[in-house]
């Protein structure tokens, strides 16, 4: 697992932000040497734009096709919606990076608090079904 905080400033709306995530991650994985990526976010409005093939008329047709572009990097790539109650970690690395100046990643590693909340999220995996 990676993570990482990347401070981006001027982002005019939050699917834009979420844009600016998926190519942000994108950009780590791929520094990492890794070729199988699955990334998950809860813009379910953002995750569907990436997904699709079609043209994108929207105002983050920049940023979806740079996400697009990046594709041929991977062996495979896949972008899937989860619902916010499953992925607090995301929205908890923010709030760890409010202070930072600069970048800051993880590789088999994050802060503490961060850790703690994704054993938590990830409770299910390991439960009998």
């Amino acid at each position: 697992m990676v993570a990482g905080i990347i401070p981006h400033h001027f982002v005019a709306n939050p699917k834009m932000a979420e844009a600016y995530v998926c190519i942000d991650a994108l950009n780590l994985v791929q520094d990492t040497r890794l070729l199988s990526v699955i990334i998950e976010g809860d813009a379910l409005t953002v995750i569907n734009m990436v997904n699709c093939s079609g043209i994108d008329q929207s105002s983050l047709r920049a940023l979806t096709k740079q996400v697009h572009d990046m594709r041929s990097f991977f062996f495979s790539l896949s972008f899937f919606y989860v619902g916010r109650s499953c992925n607090t970690v995301a929205r908890l690395l923010p709030r760890e990076g409010r202070g930072s100046f600069g970048p800051r990643f993880w590789i088999e590693e994050a802060p503490p608090i961060v850790e703690q909340v994704a054993l938590k999220d990830k409770w299910w995996v390991n439960s009998p079904i």
